[in-house]
């Protein structure tokens, strides 16, 4: 059975494909294409609860299921400061609440989507946060720990994103190894979420940090290490899917690559049907492998 891919809309709204405006342009596209489901942005204050309900509806119509809501973290996304990682209470309560408001529209759903969280400050602070690491955890750890406990008995998935130190909190969360030992500090189902645009900077081979991930691995942002569609940088995506294979990744690839270029359509339809050969390749490779050793073992 192959892997599950969705489109994270408010990417797609870089390049004017605002799917607030005009739900069926954007959506009738992404399943023809082939596509299992869409990430939707996850802003309860900012858009109006029947525009949201029509586009899940529409979604719903083409056979496009919902695995993720798109929380807003860095300033230039969220439009304010919304850190959970800072030791300003009013800031930290802030953000915390604005998450607890995504988990009650995740709640709505028969099948809550998961809901990423992040450490990003206001103002980026290089080559080092000014904040000491361990306060910025302390302070991080506290707000999941809310988070999670508002979450659970909602049914709520929720997942770490670590983010590169040029877009994130410099030293702070910038990792998987990060992501996983926070996530598993804090307990309570808290998972992992891989962008491999992040990955590639901050941890080294993007398979040894899926190895890191293990079970804790909830979702994927695809894109290249160029953040453009898959294929067009230096990733091995033939070893991220033999990786995944190993460790059953149940959850979705996210195509998640900006700026885009040349345009959306052709994005969404290169990064699956690239994604797809892939597969199939890996496939192909493992069935002759298999073949190749019962033959062997049978010479013996």
């Amino acid at each position: 059975m192959g892997y599950k891919y969705s489109v994270i809309l408010c990417t797609l709204a870089t390049d004017g494909a605002d799917v607030w405006k005009t739900p069926r342009e954007i959506l009738e596209p992404i399943a023809e294409a082939g596509y299992d489901g869409i990430d939707v942005d996850a802003e309860p204050d900012k858009i109006p609860a029947e525009k949201f309900q029509e586009v899940c509806e529409l979604a719903t119509s083409l056979g496009l299921k919902v695995p993720a809501l798109i929380c807003a973290w860095g300033a230039w996304h969220a439009g304010e400061e919304r850190n959970l990682a800072a030791s300003d209470e009013s800031i930290r309560s802030h953000a915390v609440n604005y998450t607890k408001k995504c988990i009650d529209l995740s709640a709505t759903f028969d099948d809550p989507p998961m809901l990423e969280i992040d450490a990003a400050a206001a103002k980026m602070e290089y080559p080092l946060c000014s904040t000491p690491r361990a306060e910025l955890r302390n302070n991080f750890v506290k707000s999941a720990i809310e988070i999670c406990d508002y979450a659970l008995p909602r049914n709520v998935p929720i997942a770490i994103e670590p983010i590169n130190r040029f877009e994130g909190v410099c030293g702070f969360l910038n990792s998987i190894v990060e992501a996983r030992s926070v996530a598993d500090e804090v307990g309570r189902n808290l998972g992992v979420m891989a962008d491999f645009f992040h990955v590639n900077i901050e941890d080294g081979p993007v398979t040894e940090a899926l190895h890191l991930a293990g079970d804790k691995l909830k979702h994927i942002h695809l894109a290249d290490s160029n953040r453009q569609a898959p294929g067009t940088g230096h990733i091995d995506f033939f070893d991220v899917i033999r990786t995944l294979n190993t460790l059953n990744y149940d959850g979705y690839f996210a195509v998640d690559s900006v700026p885009i270029k040349p345009d959306w359509k052709t994005l969404i339809k290169d990064s699956i049907g690239f994604m797809k050969q892939v597969e199939r390749t890996v496939e192909l490779q493992e069935q002759l492998d298999n073949e190749m050793r019962v033959e062997t073992a049978a010479a013996t």
